[in-house]
């Protein structure tokens, strides 16, 4: 439940400030205001694997080291799934034939 809830508050959070950097950063013109890259943003800033990760560590109450050096290869790892989706996203977005087509 709590896991839905985060993952409910991270969309919700993310979407307003996609929303809102759409219209500081020049309305209709700007790259957050297009869907495909709005999408894309707000998924890849909705990750919660950090979240997740920091709530399995702290129980172990250092069972396997100190909390504050386990979280540092969680981190690694956080910022690497970051950067992949970004790639992935990049890779599954529709392409945009647009600029292709021929006006007669």
């Amino acid at each position: 439940m709590h896991c839905r809830l985060l993952h409910l508050s991270l969309l919700i959070f993310n979407s307003i400030a996609v929303r809102s950097l759409s219209i500081i950063s020049g309305g209709r013109k700007s790259i957050f205001s297009r869907e495909e890259n709005a999408n894309a943003l707000i998924l890849v800033a909705s990750q919660k694997t950090l979240p997740v990760m920091v709530a399995v560590i702290e129980p172990l109450h250092g069972a396997f080291g100190e909390s504050g050096l386990l979280v540092l290869p969680c981190v690694a790892a956080h910022l690497n799934q970051i950067i992949v989706d970004s790639f992935l996203v990049n890779y599954l977005r529709p392409r945009d034939n647009s600029n292709n087509v021929k006006v007669a």
